[in-house]
């Protein structure tokens, strides 16, 4: 692809390079830089900006003021942009602006010892991708050789330049990319519309105040409905009216009887009590025999008793004192009214 610079009446433009101390890559800039003025007119604007000074960070771009930015156009594009370079260009455009840019690049992914330059063709659109650059296209072109010994001789500094640039002849290619920024400027922000329905029962869409739902209704009007009951027509009289105290006892006059506790003990469930005050009280706790444990004469089942409470079972009844020999009485020395220290 070639690229004209035929600018529209009114355009602003960014043109972003490296002056460099050739007098003929600085005449090219400046007859550039006058034809796209010419071009824009009194309405439109050409800005130029040093590509050092953008990588530095000494040169801060405005946000969205430009239509199109033209990077590099003079030979011989040594300049190798990177991705902060291409993320303030993109930054400086304003949204659907285009790009327009020249690069060297080699053929293939293997890097040539002693070339400054290591980017491919398909290396180059990932990088402006990556920068956020869409509808991004890339021509190549190869480098004559005379435009190779002058890059050995002058920028690279190649011993054995004319040897140098007949062994890369074919291999280093000038691309001419074309890319533009998406539609919408960096940082922008817009709402969703998911959830949002017309105005509708007094409702503005997308407002915070929902309609509550109705969960049923009936359908009074429809003709297919019959005419709906009234509830209290359905009632009597007697329906209304509240039992007396005289219709609710026992019709023998019995006190009733209570029901037996769950493990009854004292008889009331075997039928062996008539009268209920003789039966326990649900409050009352039913006795249980314990039989005393023989603390001298236990026969442990682990055998661990003797060896202290580190070793003792949760139930055993040596818990909490001292060890002892098996077979022997456990016997607390001293007396328990004074204590084992004294002062």
């Amino acid at each position: 692809m070639t690229f004209s610079y035929t600018a529209k009446t009114g355009q602003a433009v960014l043109l972003v390079a490296r002056a460099s101390g050739d007098a003929s890559n600085v005449d090219t800039l400046q007859q550039l830089r006058d034809s796209l003025v010419a071009q824009v007119g009194s309405s439109g604007k050409v800005d130029f900006e040093q590509v050092d000074r953008i990588e530095e960070g000494a040169a801060a771009l405005n946000s969205a003021q430009y239509d199109v930015a033209i990077v590099n156009p003079a030979i011989p594009h040594t300049v190798e942009h990177s991705s902060k370079v291409l993320g303030q260009v993109l930054l400086a455009l304003k949204p659907s602006g285009t790009l327009m840019l020249y690069e060297l690049v080699l053929d293939v992914a293997n890097g040539i010892e002693g070339l400054p330059i290591t980017r491919t063709q398909e290396e180059l659109e990932q990088q402006l991708k990556f920068a956020g650059f869409i509808e991004t296209r890339t021509e190549v072109q190869p480098v004559s050789e005379a435009g190779l010994l002058e890059l050995s001789e002058k920028h690279w500094k190649v011993s054995a330049a004319k040897d140098f640039a007949a062994s890369v002849t074919g291999r280093v290619l000038t691309a001419t990319a074309s890319a533009a920024k998406p539609s919408y400027n960096v940082g922008a922000a817009a709402a969703l519309s998911f959830g949002k329905k017309a105005k509708a029962n007094g409702v503005v869409a997308g407002s915070s105040a929902i309609a509550p739902k109705k969960a049923w209704m009936l359908n009074v009007d429809s003709d297919d409905e019959a005419e709906i009951e009234d509830q209290d027509e359905l009632l009597e009289e007697e329906d209304l009216a509240k039992p007396d105290a005289a219709s609710l006892a026992r019709p023998d006059g019995a006190a009733p009887k209570r029901k037996a506790c769950k493990n009854c003990t004292c008889g009331l469930a075997e039928g062996n009590i008539v009268d209920d005050s003789e039966a326990c009280k649900p409050t009352d706790k039913p006795k249980r025999l314990t039989k005393p444990v023989d603390v001298v004469n236990v026969k442990s089942a682990c055998g661990n008793c003797s060896l202290g409470d580190a070793f003792r079972c949760s139930s055993c009844p040596y818990l909490g004192q001292p060890s002892f020999k098996p077979g022997e009485k456990v016997v607390l020395g001293g007396s328990m009214l004074f204590d084992d220290f004294m002062p």
